[in-house]
């Protein structure tokens, strides 16, 4: 099942795709079916450094398809395979296919995690990174996590325990820089003023604020991906000390939502407007 079978993020604004980061994120597949993510991993330049100093091959089809606490995302040259450690609380493993690093890695990586903090339950992703892998840390570091400490046992290469670096990421941090919030937040703004003027409504204007998009098109993502409480959460955090107004959810079937203006029903990717109660 391909991610993008799961929303519609085309967008006539460059023919396809919302943004970049939409592009991948509509390439990725959620494996049950662990063939492919064995292939990699007993790759000769990845096998070294998963299997633990055992003979191979790695054979991960029972976590795969059985382990509920186990989610992977695989794109061409390589993916992410997070294990839920604790309520809201992710692991990271990044296996990635030589020709598959670098820009694509990043993509593809930066795709993996959206889609974690907006279509689950995530607010934190911890990863290792052993030590003398350089693309591990190098890749920690340019999706901007943090150091959080080194556990000097905490991987195993060659049979022998070697010290890990913790890295971690927080959905507070995360989307301060993560690629397609704006441009989901702006969407959604065009969508807004379309509908409101389709309906003969009258439609607050404020003053371009890219934040107010990031922040819309967070909830956004997370609406379209499932999790309306998440983004009613998210969003009202920020929005009470930012001084706009919180959205409300009216119901979840179908999904509607209060935003004081308007109220929008969700369908897919996309929302039509109803007048709002409050407007009476």
């Amino acid at each position: 099942m391909t991610v993008h079978e799961q929303t519609d993020d085309s967008n006539p604004r460059d023919g396809k795709h919302l943004s970049l980061l939409h592009a991948m994120l509509a390439s990725i597949e959620v494996q049950k079916d662990a063939r492919r993510l064995n292939e990699i991993v007993n790759h000769p330049e990845i096998f070294p450094w998963v299997g633990f100093g055992g003979k191979g091959p790695l054979d991960l089809s029972d976590a795969i398809a059985n382990d509920e606490d186990v989610i992977c995302l695989l794109g061409t040259y390589g993916g992410v395979l997070f294990h839920r450690l604790q309520s809201g609380l992710f692991e990271a493993h990044t296996q990635m296919l030589p020709e598959g690093r670098g820009e694509w890695a990043l993509a593809c990586v930066q795709a993996c995690l959206h889609f974690l903090f907006t279509r689950t339950e995530a607010v934190e992703i911890l990863t290792r990174c052993p030590q003398g892998n350089l693309p591990a840390k190098t890749l920690a570091k340019a999706i901007h996590g943090q150091h959080e400490f080194t556990n000097t046992a905490g991987w195993v290469k060659d049979g022998k325990p070697i010290p890990a670096e913790i890295y971690g990421l927080r959905i507070q941090d995360w989307l301060k820089k993560a690629p397609g919030l704006v441009d989901r937040g702006q969407w959604f703004h065009g969508r807004l003023e379309s509908e409101m003027a389709r309906l003969g409504m009258d439609h607050p204007q404020h003053p371009d604020d890219i934040e107010h998009d990031r922040q819309v098109g967070l909830a956004c993502e997370m609406m379209i991906g499932g999790m309306p409480g998440k983004a009613a959460v998210f969003y009202n955090r920020w929005a009470v000390l930012a001084g706009y107004a919180p959205l409300q959810i009216l119901s979840l079937n179908p999904l509607e939502v209060d935003i004081q203006s308007a109220r929008l029903v969700v369908s897919g990717g996309d929302f039509t407007v109803r007048p709002s109660q409050s407007l009476h």
